[in-house]
């Protein structure tokens, strides 16, 4: 397969889901799901040190089944996994480490150089173009001097709001006059932080098992010059360990939240949907802290 290592990556995440009519036929399935219990512990921030154990026995037993089906796809890499365990005891969360920017960062200079025709010092080439356009960036949008960046601000309606969500409103803002008070925005970055109208966000996690709460963005609103998220929280059926996804389920029942509440994790979240359920899926063990 010829991608890019974050192509890859989106792929092998949505494996199960793509081919999600004929992934129990594979006798090899077995090595994808515990290749993806490992990425959930090495991609995991913060990660449990009780963790360890369970990460190497999973590493011996894909070091164990990866020559029983695929004999003749192994590469040297294989091999590294079994030293992740002992890497996370010694530096810490193996995300810390992560190359995946440099890698994004070095093929836009790889481009470059064969565009030029220039391989000398490649790497001086790619902190100094990487680290202008940063500042031409930072320049530009101001976000130095702010933490708060929307992006396209609109006047709400009230037409915008159904009966609930006016509820919600009217009970945490007391008086408001929803033709005048409000604005919207599409994405909205927080301390370094996007929010996007539509995505899927974990907004706490369940103390007994420490399951997602998963909530999606229904609107971005602005009243006396604070952001809020106008979220439609989410039931969470439970985890599909074919799929490999939390199946959720809408109830249309709306909350506000500070933006600075979500402290688990900060990326956005798809909804797939498989014979006619929804689910969510992402790469890593959420934990309390």
């Amino acid at each position: 397969m010829v991608a890019t290592a974050a192509q890859k990556l989106c792929f092998f995440k949505l494996f199960p889901i793509i081919f999600h009519d004929i992934v129990d036929l594979l006798p090899s399935f077995i090595v994808y799901k515990v290749l993806r219990e490992i990425l959930n512990l090495t991609l995991s921030y913060p990660f449990r040190k009780k963790w360890l154990r369970v990460l190497g026995e999973l590493c011996d037993t894909f070091h164990e089944t990866m020559p029983s089906h695929f004999p003749d796809k192994i590469t040297p890499k294989e091999h590294f996994i079994r030293e992740y365990k002992y890497t996370i005891n010694d530096f810490g969360p193996a995300v810390r480490q992560w190359c995946f920017r440099y890698e994004a960062n070095h093929s836009y200079v790889k481009k470059i150089t064969v565009r030029t025709n220039n391989f000398k010092n490649i790497p001086k080439m790619l902190v100094t173009r990487y680290h202008l356009k940063q500042c031409l960036t930072f320049g530009h949008l101001s976000r130095l001097q702010s933490t708060q960046y929307p992006v396209g601000i609109k006047k709400v309606r009230s037409t915008c709001f159904n009966l609930p969500m006016k509820d919600i409103l009217l009970k945490h803002f007391d008086h408001i006059d929803f033709d005048k008070d409000l604005y919207q925005c599409n994405t909205l970055i927080y301390d370094n932080v996007e929010y996007r109208r539509c995505g899927v966000y974990v907004i706490d996690l369940k103390p007994s098992h420490e399951q997602p709460i998963f909530a999606q963005i229904t609107m971005i609103i602005k009243k006396n010059e604070k952001w809020w998220l106008l979220v439609d929280n989410l039931h969470t059926i439970g985890y599909d360990g074919k799929l490999s996804a939390w199946q959720i389920q809408s109830l249309s029942q709306y909350s506000l939240i500070a933006p600075n509440d979500l402290v688990y994790y900060h990326k956005e979240l798809d909804i797939y949907l498989v014979n006619n359920l929804s689910f969510v899926s992402f790469i890593s063990r959420l934990t309390l802290h």
